[in-house]
């Protein structure tokens, strides 16, 4: 058995690993567990976390049967990346990010909800995709000899696009992203003596806006910008940064939905739709570039 069959069982294996524990443990303690679907537990996260384990897993498969390709000009390896990445942070933004919304408890045990095994265990197997085993495999294909690079009024659309979605991500975090009665926080407020606090997802979405600005102006230059590597393109790199922030509004959404007394900001809309314009952005670009190793 080669290296690379090897590495796509630890795949599979990780994968199965991190949907068993979203699936089946606990993400919030609130005096009893509550888990991924529930309005006290995942939530929104929760159902955004299970639905990325079973991607994952279906990736992981594909892997295993050798298969290189899953949509037009992206493939497994970078597709596994992209989704291993946003399902990595989802985690880390539950717990930053949502939890801290709600303080549970009477008196001076009251404070923010507890963290459960199911978080913990899905954040040790699923990080370890991103960071060790998605590194090893990524250049194991050899790179496409297709490949083909945007033509001039493509690529001046695509970055300024992409920053002007970049500023948005920057800008709409500061409007109101969630709503309690009259008061309206914004994705960098804290609790501030309010019964709610903010999601604080802001200085997240402000990095990643700032690094899309970045990307975009340097793309408009005449000689454009350098790719990361033959395996791993800027539009594979743009659609990671729009799916990792996409989680973020859509697991507030759902997690609104689900829950009384908590109603979705503008704010929250306005970045949804800013992830949404910058995933379908990633897309065509892979498409039209077939950026694809076999």
């Amino acid at each position: 058995m080669n290296h690379n069959r090897l590495l796509s069982y630890a795949h599979l294996l990780m994968a199965s690993g991190y949907l068993i524990f979203v699936v089946v443990g606990p993400w919030a303690k609130r005096g009893d567990a509550f888990g991924a679907f529930s309005s006290d537990g995942g939530t929104g996260f929760g159902i955004i976390g299970v639905v990325l384990g079973i991607i994952l897993v279906l990736l992981a498969i594909f892997r295993v049967m050798g298969r290189a390709e899953v949509l037009p000009g992206l493939g497994v390896e970078q597709l596994t990346l992209v989704i291993g990445v946003a399902a990595w942070l989802n985690l880390i933004c539950f717990v930053v990010g949502w939890l801290p919304i709600f303080e549970y408890g009477e008196g001076r045990r009251r404070g923010v909800p507890g963290t459960g095994w199911g978080v913990v265990g899905g954040y040790f197997t699923v990080s370890q995709i991103p960071l060790l085993l998605s590194p090893l495999t990524l250049g194991i294909p050899s790179p496409s000899r297709g490949i083909k690079a945007l033509d001039e009024k493509k690529r001046q659309l695509f970055s300024v696009v992409t920053v002007l979605c970049g500023a948005g991500l920057i800008l709409f975090p500061f409007l109101a992203w969630v709503t309690s009665g009259s008061v309206e926080l914004s994705a960098f407020d804290g609790r501030s003596g309010n019964p709610t606090s903010g999601p604080r997802f802001g200085y997240l979405l402000f990095a990643i806006g700032v690094t899309l600005i970045i990307a975009g102006l340097m793309r408009l230059r005449a000689k454009g910008l350098a790719e990361p590597g033959p395996n791993l393109l800027l539009s594979h790199c743009l659609l990671g940064a729009a799916v990792l922030a996409l989680t973020m509004p859509l697991g507030i959404i759902i997690s609104c939905f689900q829950r009384s007394g908590l109603d979705i900001g503008v704010g929250t809309w306005l970045t949804f739709a800013a992830c949404l314009i910058l995933i379908i952005l990633g897309v065509e670009e892979n498409r039209s570039r077939n950026a694809v190793g076999v």
